[in-house]
């Protein structure tokens, strides 16, 4: 898992061949506004943009992938956003047969919270499990991000 600033993205290129390409997207500003949905950028890069309202963390649930990594972007509103290493969780959705995506039952040990504000990213990795749109500061809010899938 990496938490950092938008303007320090460029430093993660090691991470995976598409980092750059999500680096030069995120300095196109017309990009910035585009329609909520999932976008295909490029061959193994898509976007999925977002604009909702952060929830309580007990209705959330938390998540990893495996064939792709998350960059996901906060462009408003931030949010929070538990992270745990998927070793040790109990299974509460596994993978379908093809499926990017299984869900596990909260730890029994602490988890890390993040702030992730407007301008900072996050990288999850397939051994990140996070629950992500949090609510940031006790609350509701309205937040707009990008989630950005890097096949592997």
């Amino acid at each position: 898992m990496i938490l950092d600033t938008i303007d320090h993205l460029h430093l993660y290129r090691g991470v995976h061949s598409l980092v750059d390409p999500v680096d030069r997207w995120l300095k196109e500003p017309t990009n910035l506004a585009i329609a909520d949905g999932k976008h295909q950028i490029a061959d193994g890069l898509a976007v999925i943009v977002e604009t909702d309202n952060t929830h309580p963390p007990e209705i959330r649930r938390y998540e990893s992938h495996r064939i792709h990594i998350d960059i996901q972007v906060n462009l408003a509103g931030g949010e929070g956003m538990d992270w745990t290493p998927v070793v040790g969780l109990r299974v509460a959705e596994d993978f379908q047969e093809g499926g990017d995506i299984a869900f596990y039952h909260d730890p029994t040990e602490p988890s890390t919270r993040l702030l992730v504000l407007p301008g900072m990213f996050t990288v999850f990795l397939p051994g990140d499990a996070h629950k992500p749109v949090l609510h940031p500061f006790g609350h509701t809010t309205r937040y707009r991000k990008l989630v950005f899938k890097l096949r592997i």
